[in-house]
């Protein structure tokens, strides 16, 4: 008996999970040409590609499964890659540099399923990148709901401009940002829903406008914060924005070295501002709570923090006050 009618006795579901585990290069090498049922389930499987080599074997690969590839991570410079070939792609990392043409592909006409764009950094050389993606659309193609995740390294400028394009996007994440470029976030109008960032008062104050958010300003979507503090003044950058946030239902925050008092303090402003928020998640740490019954008292949103020992090698270790399992 051959090895192809070996394979015959085993069900389509588990051939189509076993691949699913598998590097595309291998299946298109290995599995590819087994048999007519085979090469059937292979065309079924979604394909998730990670692009760390410019190498013919990965072209051949990424040619083949073309209409099947969902995700693409692309983490080094290939000039040759078509990005037009990938109509059914879901979601792109780009962590290097993009052809103009590759750049020219990333519109919805083109890459009309895409709903997760990541870029990891901007370039040297200050290719207009999101001029190029978000601006440069067609009448035809203004309306054509599109991206709903865009991870971005820090504030760009088309934020400022045309930002109707900008509309459907639900969930934004940025690497850092000043804090001043929360006002021009947050005034942006669009669907967003959450909100995921790093604020740096340490970074120079780049920042694209000084806007300023009226005081009765309420954002009416946003429903979730993930924001990590890099400030000198630890959580005063935060207080002032929660209170334009009325529909605010989850709350993460991480910070370093708190004391006694900083607890007091968060516990009395998300009481005054967001008296809405069902869940708060934390993880502050350099920060020791010798009773953690204090905290617990504050607040019932403080009611699942620990104070926890994390050890490294060397004997060396810090405290940290979370609510997350470390």
């Amino acid at each position: 008996m051959n090895r192809s009618s070996r394979l015959e006795i085993f069900p389509d579901e588990l051939f189509l999970d076993l691949f699913s585990y598998i590097p595309p290069i291998e299946l298109y090498h290995v599995w590819c040409g087994l048999n007519s049922r085979l090469n059937s389930i292979l065309r079924s499987v979604r394909i998730s590609f990670d692009l760390i080599e410019n190498t013919l074997a990965n072209t051949r690969s990424l040619n083949y499964f073309s209409q099947q590839i969902i995700y693409i991570h692309i983490h080094v410079p290939y000039k040759s890659l078509d990005l037009s070939q990938f109509s059914n792609l879901r979601s792109l990392v780009v962590d290097t540099q993009l052809t103009h043409e590759q750049l020219d592909a990333i519109r919805p006409t083109i890459l009309p399923h895409l709903e997760r764009l990541n870029f990891s950094e901007w370039w040297d050389d200050k290719v207009p990148l999101n001029d190029v993606i978000f601006n440069r659309y067609s009448s035809s193609e203004q309306n054509i709901p599109w991206i709903k995740v865009c991870r971005l390294p820090s504030v760009p400028k088309y934020f400022l401009c045309n930002t109707q394009n900008l509309s459907y996007i639900h969930t934004m994440i940025f690497n850092r940002i000043h804090p001043s470029d929360m006002n021009t976030i947050l005034s942006l109008p669009s669907l967003l829903r959450r909100l995921k960032v790093t604020l740096v008062r340490w970074m120079p104050d780049t920042s694209l406008s000084k806007t300023t958010l009226p005081e009765n300003y309420q954002h009416k979507h946003l429903i979730h914060l993930h924001v990590t503090m890099n400030t000198c003044n630890k959580l005063d950058d935060l207080y002032p924005l929660l209170s334009h946030l009325p529909y605010l239902r989850y709350l993460y925050i991480a910070c370093d070295s708190l004391t006694l008092y900083d607890f007091e303090k968060l516990a009395l402003e998300l009481s005054t501002r967001v008296p809405w928020l069902q869940r708060f998640y934390c993880s502050f740490k350099q920060t020791y709570i010798k009773d953690i019954k204090q905290l617990h008292r504050m607040s019932p949103l403080f009611r699942h923090m620990r104070c926890k020992k994390v050890e490294w090698s060397g004997g060396w270790h810090y405290y940290c006050v979370t609510t997350e399992n470390i």
